[in-house]
């Protein structure tokens, strides 16, 4: 993987990824950074290089061994058909995760689901990354029935105009003061507050963030039958992904079961006992925190906590990771 392109290179997640490239092992030989029209032109650094970003353009993408798509549906829909004819593509955006031709992948946890692809793969929603890594040990011990949670998502996975509106929302609050935010990419008003839509309701009541955690997470672990029940709430937190989740198993599950299946999954760092993870704690971290592992209300269920750095492991990371199976 010498030979890279990055659509979407100025935003939260492609800046991420250039940082984890930069600080890794990849020797990187021919970069090409790419966005949207408002920010081509714009000059980015990699390893004391200084890099002009380009509007995108399909035809840019001939030679290269992949290519990362950090922009939005839209553009995805429109643009990465068009890339996938000169290099394999590793899509950020919700457009291709449900069509059943797109691997939509987490390499702990779907590693194989890779095979066969037309070059198009779906890299999963920065939520049910960190929710199918956790429950994925669980499910392949205890067999899986189904799953309750609530998500605690920080402003930065709805990009640098939210996490700009939080702290101008801030310097108000701790002044007492009431912010305007009648223009925030958010919605009501985040600082000093929670915003539990995350996207658009459907009819249903589930907003679109709830439904991209149901449906991607059971098309993930293979289970289309999966029951899940899911609550997205934003947070007035820059960057990290919590989850409150309980799992429902075909067999009554003991603690110490769950946390010996856990204790061994890849991806993840178990915290026992009174230690657990914070969103704080997990920034610049690949890894998945599970920590406060416990019995659930009834022997069937297993509850825990799950938090990452939603930058990081739920886009740019597991991105990476895809990359690098490909070269397998």
């Amino acid at each position: 993987m010498k030979r890279i392109g990055i659509a979407g290179a100025t935003g939260l997640v492609g800046e991420t990824l250039l940082r984890i490239l930069e600080s890794g092992p990849h020797k990187v030989e021919d970069l090409r950074l790419f966005a949207s029209a408002r920010s081509a032109g714009a000059k980015l650094k990699f390893r004391d290089r200084e890099y002009e970003v380009k509007e995108v353009d399909p035809d840019g993408f001939q030679g290269l061994d992949v290519a990362f798509f950090c922009l939005e549906s839209d553009l995805a829909r429109k643009l990465v058909p068009q890339i996938s004819k000169h290099c394999p593509v590793i899509d950020k955006s919700s457009e291709f995760r449900l069509k059943p031709e797109v691997p939509l992948v987490v390499p702990e946890v779907n590693p194989l689901s890779l095979d066969g692809h037309e070059n198009i793969i779906a890299n999963p929603n920065c939520t049910t990354i960190p929710l199918v890594v956790a429950v994925n040990p669980l499910h392949q011990e205890f067999g899986l029935n189904a799953i309750w949670l609530a998500s605690y998502q920080s402003v930065s996975g709805a990009g640098k105009a939210a996490v700009e509106q939080l702290r101008y929302e801030t310097e108000f609050v701790a002044l007492r003061q009431r912010p305007d935010a009648k223009d925030s990419p958010l919605g009501p008003q985040i600082a000093d507050n929670v915003i539990p839509q995350i996207a658009d309701l459907d009819p249903q009541g589930n907003s679109g963030e709830e439904t991209k955690t149901i449906r991607e997470s059971a098309k993930i672990l293979g289970l289309p039958d999966l029951k899940v029940n899911s609550t997205c709430v934003r947070v007035p937190v820059l960057v990290g992904h919590a989850l409150a989740v309980t799992c429902r198993f075909g067999e009554p599950v003991k603690v110490r079961e769950a946390v010996r299946a856990l204790k061994s999954a890849p991806g993840v760092v178990l915290r026992t006992g009174k230690d657990y993870a914070t969103p704080f704690d997990c920034r610049g971290n690949d890894s998945v925190f599970v920590s406060r592992v416990r019995q659930g209300a009834e022997p069937e269920e297993i509850s825990l906590w799950v938090v990452t750095d939603n930058l990081r492991k739920g886009a740019a990371t597991n991105a990476l990771q895809i990359a690098e199976l490909l070269e397998k």
